[in-house]
């Protein structure tokens, strides 16, 4: 028989349908903002304001980041723009050397559901899985030091990337 403690956990943990609906939420979101912004905003405004927006959009997603780490588990990291150059490179890499071996050249392939944004969402699953598996081999030795030490350790792999 299950103690009262377990009992009530049990009680609050979602259904597989409710989890899976809210997870898949954000990227349905994501997606139907980013149909807007080529086929409705980006048409309007122009392909300065669209560059910008989208910079915008990266600091943001930047910026949560960086609250889950500091805000929420009250650790300061400064190593945080390390672990961005990182995946931004690997996307980069991923992304040039793709189109060169697909393509043939490095020219913009127009459109919204081309092989050309297959490359690029391609490229930013490998730049999150190279940041994923740099922050954990950086995370292995220095996540038993809390404060100043943390922060000087990434504080150094930031410097060094």
């Amino acid at each position: 028989m299950e103690s009262g403690v377990a009992a009530k956990i049990g009680a609050l943990k979602p259904s597989f349908n409710s989890a899976a609906t809210r997870s898949l939420l954000p990227i349905v979101v994501v997606l139907i903002a980013a149909a807007l912004m080529f086929w409705a905003v980006g048409p309007v405004v122009g392909d300065f304001r669209v560059n910008v927006l989208s910079k915008v959009g990266i600091f943001i997603m930047l910026a949560a980041s960086l609250n889950l780490v500091n805000g929420f588990t009250g650790q300061f990291s400064i190593g945080h723009a390390g672990f961005m150059a990182v995946g931004a490179y690997s996307a980069g890499i991923v992304s040039y050397y793709g189109s060169l071996w697909f393509f043939g050249d490095t020219v913009r392939q127009e459109g919204f559901l081309t092989w050309g944004v297959g490359l690029f969402l391609l490229g930013c699953a490998a730049g999150g899985v190279a940041s994923a598996v740099t922050g954990y081999l950086v995370g292995l030795p220095s996540l038993r030091l809390r404060g100043d030490y943390l922060a000087i350790v990434t504080l150094g792999f930031g410097e060094i990337v």
